[in-house]
């Protein structure tokens, strides 16, 4: 697992790679936040200092399960998006920081808690597949991803534009019409047909933090197919946007369209 995009490679700011199990997380100087087998998120979770930019998340067995990106609701204004009626930000106290959080699961979320769960996956992987949460129930509101652009394109995810280093971006219910204070906060992306990664994209500047990407406007719009009609006003009014790249891969600048 590696996140950030960024134009180097060999930066050390870029492609940034994750522990995989608790042990070695402990090792980086994360810290345990959470056990969280009830509540709104599933597993243990860890953060390094307090940037609760990103959040990993380990199941019953230390294995890597998922991830969070979390905004300082200090940093937040609904005015122009609508962060209190996205499903998929969820509100939450981190280290004394009140935080809107997004996150996704590698593992099927009913797994993570288990004990007696299924742990035969190859050592070194990042999981078996990508649940996004929807809502504050991480099970009832945790929906699958495709794990093939076959699939993908037979749901409202969207095919976007190619990017060596990226992939093939599906973004979800894309249309001309969209209305951007709704806009899906996460992307997909693909490689020769198979899901190699994804992305969180949040309305807004939100320099909190050296891990997320800042792309400018005619970036963000390159990759959306269609561009929606209100996405240049709506971008200069909320700043721009926040993104960051997740990737399961373990050299992602090999990746090519």
């Amino acid at each position: 697992m590696r996140i950030t995009w960024g134009p180097d490679p060999l930066s050390p700011k870029y492609f940034v790679r994750q522990p995989l199990t608790i042990e070695e997380a402990k090792k980086e100087r994360f810290e345990q936040i959470s056990t969280g087998c009830q509540g709104k998120f599933l597993g243990q979770r860890f953060m390094q200092g307090k940037d609760v930019s990103l959040i990993l998340i380990y199941d019953s067995h230390g294995n890597i399960a998922g991830t969070q990106m979390g905004i300082p609701a200090s940093l937040i204004n609904d005015k122009y998006y609508k962060f209190s009626e996205q499903k998929m930000y969820n509100r939450d106290t981190i280290a004394g920081i009140d935080v809107y959080i997004l996150t996704a699961y590698f593992i099927d979320p009913k797994t993570i808690c288990q004990s007696d769960a299924d742990n035969t996956r190859k050592v070194g992987t990042t999981g078996t597949g990508l649940w996004l949460q929807n809502g504050p129930d991480p099970i009832q509101d945790s929906f699958s991803s495709p794990m093939n652009q076959t699939d993908a394109n037979k749901t409202k995810w969207v095919q976007g534009a190619c990017f060596p280093t990226m992939g093939v971006h599906y973004w979800y219910d894309n249309r001309l019409d969209t209305d951007c204070s709704h806009f899906f906060p996460a992307f997909l992306m693909y490689n020769e047909g198979i899901l190699t990664g994804f992305g969180w994209a949040a309305a807004g500047k939100f320099e909190h933090t050296n891990r997320a990407e800042y792309p400018p406007l005619a970036a963000l719009t390159s990759f959306l197919v269609p561009v929606p009609t209100c996405m240049p006003d709506f971008f200069h009014e909320t700043s721009g946007f926040t993104t960051m790249h997740v990737y399961f891969v373990a050299a992602p600048w090999n990746l090519r369209c």
